[in-house]
């Protein structure tokens, strides 16, 4: 079969690489188009782009069709009215983000209080206009030409009008009679991006968590969605450490005994000149505290604000690794040193990041603290709320840095202790079909079932 994957950029081959290349070696023919192909010579993508059976194609058009201004600022709209939400009064940095795609009396929504009377009720009525909007003729042409026997869009879900134009191959594609499959990127991509506009036919999920968001907060029909696990996390279920804990120590230039990792969360969680002031604090806590003061830390910037991070020094026995940003996906050697950080740390310390799910893979003791500097982000949102949920005491959380010292200093003397709390999240979370079960088979027999449905 042809299955084409409309990616918004190579990056998102990180969560879906390892099933186009499964698909590939199945023997169907994996069509690659992104809206956005920059770098497309990263090594990771070429790796996976010369997969057998993968093969890269032109971007798809931009739907160019009359009123096409209207149309964007009716799909605006549905995405700042869900915002108005209650639900998401405790992060209005989400609802400001959309503030700068509304035009002319759009202008006014930034105006209303969260739960406005009839906000909701307007959503509804912007999404049933938006829904009768048809698909662009060339959006259609250019489908019909790949002949794909089905479509996976993704991420689907954005606040500026290119992360919108997936809602158009939706379209364009049910007009044709090709299925459509929407897979769901991130923990968080339900909860912080927009609303689904165009119904896809099969939406594939990681657990029951994202399932309930789908039906709940997106309005797609329950039977449409498809939870298969978090396939992105599968190869950290297999991989071994490329060094030892005393060579990995040595090249980040740290002494010998425990040392503490602590993961970046992306600039939209952790501005980086907060963070790292942040940072700062949380490294003097851990000086202050006789039993921590030897220990060594490492700091993972996130990927986006590795540069802010390039030059910091934190003092003797601390390390900022990298210190240049690697390609995403990641290259096979920034992949070890990620993997490694994590593997050979004796805790994990995040604000609101996936690395710490990555953490708990490798059965890592995961703490986070309730900073104000990052309220709105971390505690505000949704997703947090669901991980915390999930994660129970596995996700050791502190008011303070004094109550996290604490914490920590628990962790070092007895990490094993969160061993059944941590296997049962990832049970939850990440693999809820069964521990021993990858994700990305499961994901590729869900797209295999779907390509299968067009009608002959």
């Amino acid at each position: 079969m042809r299955i084409l994957f409309q990616l918004a950029f190579p990056g998102y081959l990180r969560m879906y690489g390892s099933t186009v290349r499964l698909l590939g070696e199945r023997g169907h023919t994996v069509l690659l188009s992104y809206d956005d192909p920059e770098k497309r010579r990263d090594p990771a993508v070429s790796a996976i782009e010369a997969a057998d059976g993968v093969e890269v194609v032109p971007p798809l058009p931009a739907a160019s069709r009359d009123h096409e201004e209207r149309i964007a600022q009716l799909r605006a709209a549905a995405d700042y009215l869900r915002y108005l939400d209650r639900r998401f009064a405790t992060a209005p940095y989400l609802r400001r983000r959309q503030d700068k795609y509304l035009q002319g009396g759009l202008r006014a929504l930034t105006r209303l209080p969260y739960g406005t009377p009839g906000a909701g009720s307007a959503m509804r009525l912007a999404l049933a206009l938006e829904r009768r909007v048809p698909g662009d003729p060339s959006v259609e042409r250019a489908l019909a030409a790949l002949e794909p026997h089905a479509v996976v869009v993704t991420p689907l879900l954005g606040r500026s009008n290119r992360n919108r134009r997936q809602t158009d191959t939706v379209k364009s594609a049910q007009a044709l009679g090709i299925p459509v499959g929407f897979g769901v990127a991130s923990w968080d991509h339900l909860t912080t991006k927009g609303v689904v506009k165009a119904r896809p036919d099969l939406t594939f999920v990681w657990n029951e968590i994202q399932r309930r968001d789908a039906v709940e907060l997106h309005r797609l029909p329950a039977a449409s969605v498809v939870i298969t696990g978090a396939q992105l996390f599968d190869r950290w279920f297999d991989t071994m450490p490329s060094t030892t804990g005393a060579a990995f120590r040595a090249g980040l230039g740290l002494s010998e005994g425990p040392y503490v990792l602590y993961v970046g969360s992306s600039p939209n969680i952790a501005p980086p000149e907060r963070e790292i002031a942040f940072v700062r604090r949380w490294v003097e806590a851990l000086r202050s505290d006789t039993d921590l003061r030897a220990v060594g830390v490492v700091v993972r910037p996130h990927p986006y604000s590795v540069e802010a991070w390039a030059a910091v020094d934190l003092g003797p026995d601390t390390a900022v690794s990298p210190r240049t940003p690697p390609e995403l996906p990641m290259t096979d050697a920034d992949e070890a040193l990620y993997f490694d950080s994590i593997h050979h740390a004796a805790g994990v310390v995040g604000i609101n990041t996936s690395a710490m799910v990555e953490s708990f893979v490798l059965r890592k003791p995961v703490l986070t603290i309730r900073a104000e500097d990052f309220r709105e982000s971390q505690e505000g949102t949704l997703h947090f709320g669901e991980l915390r949920s999930a994660a129970g005491g596995a996700l050791q959380t502190a008011a303070s840095l004094d109550e996290h010292v604490a914490q920590l200093r628990s962790t070092i003397a007895d990490p094993a202790r969160f061993a059944a709390g941590i296997d049962e999240f990832l049970r939850v979370f990440v693999r809820p079909l069964g521990l021993d079960r990858a994700a990305t088979p499961i994901l590729a027999d869900a797209i295999e079932a779907l390509a299968s449905a067009k009608p002959s």
